[in-house]
């Protein structure tokens, strides 16, 4: 499946972007911060669905759909708007949108909405429950966003990590993001931050050149009591029983 994505706010068109790659089966096929280089890629690329905002500098999303419809009444249009206003929503309906969604975006609706397209196309990336049994559609979204924050804390372990961080890193929310995480992994983020700083603690302990406190900087903890706290609490043993019993 392929979508386009139009928003002139580079932050909220990211996100949309992630939020569509993160779903098994979905590729974002262009992303545009206008409507005219939306139309411009139209007349030669193809889109399954078209993602966009409507109030835009020189053209607007409801402008966009119209010469759309056009030339292609059948190309799925889901609006995602800062704007209530009635007049759009109902411009939006006698246009044949799929969806107006509204800003800020619930991530859950979104990603619905495109399931609901993909099964509609009969292009549905999931055959049934997976071994949980659960449907593949909840098993999906977001599997690449969590790919994405293991990799960030992997590379930024050593340092203060706030969620606020993490998120605008990866363009969403962080409570969608720590939703997400405990959903695709069953463990809580936070916790997930201390046992990776854990596990390399473990690894440093094992060179006599780093003292303890050495080691409790190096993997993100300003407070070398509070890490020797907490390794004990989850290795049953203190950094330094554990590095005399190596």
């Amino acid at each position: 499946m392929r979508a386009i994505v139009v928003d002139d706010e580079p932050k909220i068109r990211n996100g949309l972007c992630g939020l569509v790659e993160g779903l098994e089966g979905w590729t974002v096929a262009g992303s545009f911060e206008d409507a005219p280089a939306a139309m411009e890629y139209l007349r030669k690329g193809q889109a399954d669905v078209i993602i966009t905002d409507i109030k835009m500098p020189r053209m607007s999303g409801l402008d966009l759909i119209y010469k759309i419809r056009e030339v292609n009444t059948e190309v799925d249009v889901v609006i995602v708007s800062g704007y209530t206003n009635f007049s759009y929503a109902q411009r939006a309906i006698e246009l044949g949108v799929t969806r107006y969604l509204t800003k800020p975006t619930n991530p859950m609706e979104l990603i619905d909405t495109l399931r609901q397209i993909e099964k509609k196309l009969g292009r549905s990336a999931g055959k049934g429950p997976d071994r949980a049994g659960q449907p593949d559609r909840d098993r999906q979204p977001g599997n690449q966003l969590i790919v994405k924050a293991q990799e960030y804390i992997a590379s930024n372990y050593s340092r203060k990590i706030t969620l606020k961080d993490m998120a605008d890193e990866l363009y969403i929310s962080p409570n969608y993001l720590c939703e997400l995480f405990k959903r695709h992994t069953n463990k809580n983020l936070t916790d997930y931050i201390s046992a990776y700083r854990i596990d390399r603690a473990k690894e440093l302990l094992m060179d006599i050149r780093y003292r303890v406190n050495d080691v409790a900087y190096m993997v993100g903890f300003s407070d070398s009591q509070y890490f020797s706290n907490l390794f004990k609490k989850k290795v049953g043993m203190t950094p330094t029983e554990y590095r005399n019993k190596r």
